[in-house]
């Protein structure tokens, strides 16, 4: 898929333990920027869900 940008765009991945907001946490965090010359930087993070 093409993408005209004019301006990056970032998309969020979340993993979690489950889906109940007030229980389960949050323990992965992905980051996907696009720069409006297709350039990618991607990013991803885990979180201890202590």
């Amino acid at each position: 898929m093409n993408l005209n940008l004019k301006k990056p765009i970032v998309f969020f991945d979340l993993e979690t333990t489950g889906l109940n907001t007030s229980k389960d946490r949050i323990v992965e965090i992905s980051l996907l920027k696009i720069a409006p010359n297709g350039t990618q930087d991607q990013k991803t993070y885990r979180v201890n869900p202590e």
